[in-house]
């Protein structure tokens, strides 16, 4: 068996059970506004052009 450097499923665990921790107290309607939130948020951040993107003559 090879050494990995990078364990996607321990990596996959871990996320999923932060998210249950963060979210495990909140009604249906707070989860929904805390999603809404986050997809508003992820739109303006990958909607803005980045600085690393551009080309450089």
């Amino acid at each position: 068996m090879k050494n990995k450097k990078f364990d996607t499923v321990k990596m996959t665990r871990s996320i999923r059970d932060e998210n249950y921790e963060e979210t495990k107290g909140l009604t249906r309607k707070e989860l929904l506004e805390k999603y809404k939130k986050r997809g508003k948020d992820a739109m303006k951040k990958f909607s803005q052009p980045s600085q690393s993107s551009e080309l450089i003559d």
